[in-house]
C-alpha cells in the first residue's frame, strides 16, 4: 500500500516529506526507500508504513467497539433463545430441536467476540501507548 496525498480529488504517491520535531523544532527530511532505494539510510524509510492517521484510527477503534456492542447484544438474544429451546423441550428428548445448532453458534459466537475483543486491544496498544 502506497502512502497517498489526495488533493482535489487526484490521488498522488507521496514520496517524500518534510518533518519538524515539535520539543526541538528541527527540521528533517525524509524519502521513500522503495523511490530512492540508492541514498543512505538515514534518509530513507518506508512511508507507507510510518505515515500515521490519528482521525482513521479513532474510526477503527470506535468501529470495532460498536462491532464488539452488536455482538455481545447478538451474544445474549442466542442465549434467550437456547434458554426457550430448552423450556420447549422440557424433559423430552431433544432430537427435533434447534438446541445443537443454536449451542455451536452461541459457541463460535462467543469465540467471534473474544477474537474481536483481542483485535481492539491490539489497536488501542499500537496506536495509543
Amino acid at each position: 500500500m502506497k502512502a497517498r496525498l489526495n488533493i482535489l480529488g487526484r490521488k498522488h504517491n507521496i514520496i517524500s516529506v518534510e518533518v519538524q520535531d515539535p520539543e526541538t523544532g528541527e527540521r528533517k527530511h525524509f524519502l521513500d526507500s522503495e523511490v530512492y532505494s540508492y541514498m543512505p539510510d538515514e534518509q530513507t524509510v518506508d512511508l507507507a508504513n510510518f505515515i500515521e492517521s490519528p482521525k482513521f484510527e479513532k474510526r477503527i477503534v470506535e468501529d470495532l467497539n460498536q462491532l464488539l456492542i452488536d455482538s455481545k447484544d447478538h451474544l445474549k438474544d442466542l442465549g434467550e433463545q437456547i434458554i426457550q429451546e430448552v423450556l420447549v423441550h422440557d424433559g423430552l428428548p431433544f432430537g427435533d430441536s434447534l438446541l445443537p445448532k443454536l449451542a455451536k453458534e452461541y459457541k463460535e459466537h462467543s469465540d467471534y467476540i473474544d477474537g474481536v475483543a483481542s483485535a481492539l486491544e491490539v489497536v488501542k496498544r499500537d496506536n495509543y501507548a
